[in-house]
């Protein structure tokens, strides 16, 4: 393991190696990668157009504190070049190789988190793994923080001051996740760690529980606290992510839409890289006045978002998750729960008709609520049947057939895969064959309703006070 340079400098130039695997390679100059090429038999590439490309731009001292120059001014102009910089990935793309394609994503355990860039980058492509319905978190894992401070400087201070308090209450609670800070800038990341570090000067305790922090090891792996700037932070993941959007009025309450390196070619994959850190939740610390990004124009035909409309596009959607949370656990528990069955149909590619009509039938025949198509398309559960006495929870997923996943290259190896990935987030999933249900329908009714009396027989039972109304009905 060693970077280009490396194997330029010590490896003799020959093809010394039977395959070489470059990794992050979108951040590899292509001049860099050549005297490596030299030295294989094989190559393997792997990276993400959709994330950073390479620059030494923010490697220099001298540079950065003229970072928010137009771009009709000479610095800008060399900002915009360093961002055009062909990489290895880019290059290898254009040439007729062998591709394939990681369509799903591990990293996010709530798929709203990975949502804004599944659709602005990967065009919906990414499939990520569902979450079982009854373990849905009442608030949204994108939380937006406004902050109200000023940008002097390249500084704000109050953002700095409001990311050091999330910081101490992630570290209160009696299990504290690993933690990343990234904000955008240098500036801003040493006002961070400078806030940080008072605060463990007046907090013996917060101290104690910082240092902890900053040399946690997970599985396998260092997870410490981190504060970096957005052109550092592709590669490393935490539970909890915490984002300073950095920008924000100055004193005179002007608001300037300059964003530095994010408003440059190549912002939008900068920005797509810091979303996408987070395994458990996002808080977003923004002075953006919310007048600002609300009106967001739309985008001309044939052109691409810039970095500035992506941010001012993902504040938008961050207010947008925390009121469909808000509204959803805002219910009380009888007004979510309906007097009739009902059979709720998701959005997907490949549908089944069959799995329609058997949730209609068991609505029909049995009053049994239902979603078909739930999840996603990559890890679809086709009959997710409601529980008669709780609302929002499921009791079986009724598998219809093997998976219709249109990009499994083996649909066979798929299905045990979706199954495995399904019954691991605590589905108890029945498979029914359609050639069983059309030779003998009653018995397939009964092999899919014992499964879900079974298996809320084991739940603990419901309070009398939400055993009242039509809709709670038991399966027998």
């Amino acid at each position: 393991m060693a970077s280009p340079q490396t194997v330029a400098q010590i490896f003799p130039r020959r093809e010394l190696f039977d395959v070489v695997i470059f990794d992050e390679s979108s951040q590899c100059r292509l001049e860099e990668a050549l005297p490596v090429l030299t030295r294989a038999k094989r190559v393997v590439i792997a990276g993400d157009p959709k994330q950073l490309p390479p620059t030494r731009f923010f490697e220099s001292a001298v540079v950065q504190s003229q970072e928010e120059l137009d771009a009709e001014s000479e610095q800008g102009l060399f900002e915009d070049q360093q961002a055009e910089v062909e990489d290895l990935l880019g290059a290898a793309l254009n040439l007729e190789i062998d591709q394939c394609y990681l369509d799903v994503h591990y990293r996010s355990q709530n798929a709203d988190l990975i949502g804004f860039s599944n659709e602005h980058f990967y065009d919906s492509r990414l499939q990520a793994i569902p979450g079982h319905p009854s373990n849905r978190v009442e608030h949204a894992p994108l939380r937006l923080l406004h902050a109200g401070g000023q940008y002097e400087k390249r500084v704000n201070v109050v953002e700095a001051r409001a990311v050091g308090a999330l910081v101490k209450e992630l570290l209160s609670q009696p299990e504290p996740p690993s933690i990343g800070v990234a904000c955008f800038n240098l500036s801003q990341r040493d006002a961070i760690t400078e806030v940080l570090e008072e605060l463990a000067a007046a907090d013996a305790d917060f101290a104690a529980k910082l240092a902890a922090a900053r040399v946690r090891r997970g599985e396998g792996s260092f997870e410490g606290l981190f504060v970096k700037n957005l052109e550092n932070v592709q590669g490393d993941e935490r539970d909890h992510i915490i984002i300073s959007t950095t920008y924000g009025p100055d004193a005179k309450g002007r608001f300037y839409r300059r964003f530095g390196p994010l408003g440059s070619a190549g912002g939008g994959r900068r920005l797509n890289v810091l979303v996408t850190r987070a395994r458990q939740q996002v808080h977003l610390v923004t002075s953006i006045p919310r007048e600002v990004y609300s009106a967001l124009p739309p985008v001309e035909q044939g052109r691409k978002p810039n970095g500035g409309w992506l941010l001012f596009a993902y504040l938008q959607y961050a207010e947008r998750l925390a009121k469909e949370y808000a509204l959803e656990s805002g219910q009380p528990e009888e007004a979510r729960e309906r007097l009739e069955p009902v059979v709720h149909e998701h959005p997907t590619e490949a549908g089944s008709a069959f799995a329609r009509a058997l949730a209609e039938d068991l609505k029909r025949t049995h009053g049994v609520s239902s979603d078909v198509h739930w999840g996603n398309d990559g890890f679809c559960v086709d009959v997710a049947l409601h529980h008669p006495r709780r609302a929002g929870d499921v009791t079986v997923g009724v598998l219809c057939d093997g998976t219709r996943y249109p990009k499994a290259a083996d649909p066979v190896e798929w299905d045990l895969f979706r199954t495995a990935i399904l019954e691991g987030q605590g589905w108890k999933l029945v498979r029914l064959w359609t050639p069983h249900f059309f030779r003998d329908p009653e018995s397939a009714r009964e092999k899919v309703l014992q499964a879900a009396s079974e298996q809320i027989a084991r739940q603990p039972p419901v309070p009398d006070t939400q055993l009242q109304g039509e809709a709670h009905r038991v399966l027998n």
